[in-house]
């Protein structure tokens, strides 16, 4: 027994889930009370990289509004053992609670809906992804939905698609987690309208299986929604878009939950549906058991967490439906809780290459330059970052971060939203001398890798050539050292397009950043050129 193991403090009375990240235990806290408490796997504990990411997920955690999450009370590392202690929250998860009484429907569903986009709004709010979320991360207490899970699969370095998975549940993945492209809130958008999904059929959305299988349909097929309700049919179906473009935000979810009202916050959310509570009819005698709250499995594809086979409750076995969520009488009366946040990694700049997180992954509010030049401008739109250049004039901004020494691997997802010209990343880059080697695709086809420095004109080392473009351009550079030479390689659209080497004077490593061109001159009557970047992520190109 662990009765009487005592862990910073906290007295660990039993074992409430476990994972391939370590075991969550209830817990008396020194002053009585209970609490949850998270414990890491020693090994991973004793890793100083670990450490420093555990420190900034606590951190992360502690940014999401207060009233939104199960607090975390306390956090550290006691010997080899790192752990996390929060509000434990008493009642049975989603899952279970589906299992065991059949789909939610009517005013229970669109309660539990409003909930949870409540949550993701908060977190989202505070500059968080969750990345998990799923029906065993929603707890069902007499008081609301609260959405739990510390998201400790972050805490592992994730350059692969298989490590990717750690980061979410087959089931409830989104299409570009699947690719193992860099995440937006968007995929949590995803993830709510594969679990409201659950919660209103009793199945996944894209069916069981093997994990592989799964993915496959996620990212090719149309969801199951048969049996949803219709009044809450529709936002499922736009938060299952494919196209991160087409899905709602959080906040924009809200809105339409609650009668298409324009709301500040999630706040606001809150105050204007919480209705109080009802006497609560007589419990199945699962409500008074300790919820499992489980962490995220941490090996490769998790297939055999909850729900990733896929195991829906069939119709003709469905237990008598009993609804005895008080919280359920308001149709959104809630009071949501996030036990667990993922930060989107933001680090600052000038940040040495001894502390920086790998991989950086933009947060495009974060320290990046917005404003007017003589260039043209650089925006904020939503969660992606905008680059609108005059007629003539070529744009390129740095990101927060500097590159690592031995090679990088940028990544970025972009689209030309207005006029003409090329767009893409760049690496080994100068704000004073203005030197860069870029890598571009034009709104033509074209692509090149093109060396420059300010006041001279650029040498091509590579094309202008033809390539395959898509409706959102993902393209990949990755730029490496040996001795005098660098060498370049580009992917568009996930097919390698070249690999060229530079040995005459070649750059050293230094920033990295984004750029967009016009293709019309100072003197034409076209307009301006606006791109549109989703997302930028930078990677050592060694993986380490």
């Amino acid at each position: 027994m662990n009765g009487d193991r005592v862990i910073g403090g906290y007295t660990l009375r039993r074992a409430l889930g476990r994972g391939g990240m370590g075991e969550v235990h209830l817990a008396a806290t020194p002053t009585g009370g209970l609490a949850a408490v998270k414990l890491i796997h020693p090994e991973l504990a004793r890793d100083p990289a670990f450490r420093r990411r555990f420190e900034r997920e606590v951190a992360a955690a502690r940014r999401v509004a207060r009233f939104c999450t199960a607090p975390v009370l306390d956090a550290g590392i006691d010997g080899d053992v790192a752990y996390l202690v929060t509000e434990y929250v008493k009642g049975p998860d989603l899952a279970q609670a589906v299992r065991e009484q059949g789909p939610l429907s009517g005013g229970n569903l669109e309660a539990l809906a409003v909930g949870i986009a409540t949550a993701l709004s908060a977190i989202h709010g505070a500059g968080v992804i969750h990345r998990d979320l799923k029906p065993s991360n929603v707890l069902l207490s007499p008081l609301g939905p609260k959405v739990i899970d510390f998201g400790i699969a972050q805490l592992v370095d994730h350059d692969s698609l298989a490590s990717q998975a750690i980061l979410g549940t087959p089931a409830f993945m989104a299409p570009e987690q699947v690719r193992g492209e860099p995440l937006t809130p968007a995929a949590d958008v995803f993830a709510w309208g594969g679990v409201i999904a659950f919660a209103g059929t009793g199945r996944l959305p894209f069916g069981g299986g093997a994990p592989a299988e799964v993915l496959y349909r996620i990212a090719h097929d149309e969801p199951r929604l048969d049996g949803l309700d219709e009044g809450i049919r529709s936002v499922v179906e736009r938060a299952l878009a494919k196209d991160v473009r087409r899905r709602p935000t959080a906040q924009q979810l809200l809105g339409e939950l609650v009668g298409g009202t324009r709301l500040a916050t999630a706040t606001e959310v809150v105050e204007r549906t919480w209705t109080g509570t009802v006497p609560p009819e007589p419990a199945p005698a699962a409500q008074s058991l300790p919820t499992a709250q489980s962490l995220p499995t941490g090996q490769g594809l998790p297939g055999g967490q909850s729900l990733s086979g896929g195991q829906a409750v069939p119709p003709a076995r469905r237990p008598v439906r009993r609804r005895w969520w008080p919280w359920a009488a308001g149709a959104g009366a809630v009071v949501v809780s996030l036990a667990t946040v993922v930060a989107a990694t933001m680090p600052g700049t000038g940040l040495g290459m001894g502390t920086q997180t790998w991989p950086y992954e933009a947060g495009f509010a974060d320290s990046w330059a917005v404003g007017a030049s003589d260039a043209g401008s650089a925006d904020l739109s939503g969660s992606a970052y905008q680059l609108t250049v005059k007629p003539g004039w070529r744009l390129w901004k740095s990101a927060p971060v500097r590159a690592p020494e031995n090679g990088v691997i940028i990544s970025a997802n972009a689209t030309l939203e207005e006029g003409t010209g090329e767009y893409g990343v760049w690496c080994h880059g100068s704000a004073g001398s203005g030197e860069r080697y870029e890598f571009g695709v034009s709104g033509t086809g074209q692509v090149s890798i093109v060396k420059r420095r300010t006041g001279t004109e650029g040498k091509a080392l590579y094309g202008p050539a033809r390539a395959q473009r898509a409706a959102v351009d993902r393209i990949v550079a990755e730029c490496g050292r040996s001795g005098n030479e660098v060498t370049l390689r580009l992917w568009l659209n996930d097919r390698l397009v070249t690999e060229v080497s530079d040995a005459e004077s070649p750059y050293a490593p230094g920033e990295v950043g984004v750029h967009a061109a016009s293709g019309a001159t100072e003197s034409s009557a076209a307009g301006s050129t606006r791109v549109r970047f989703e997302s930028f992520a930078v990677r050592p190109a060694n993986g380490t």
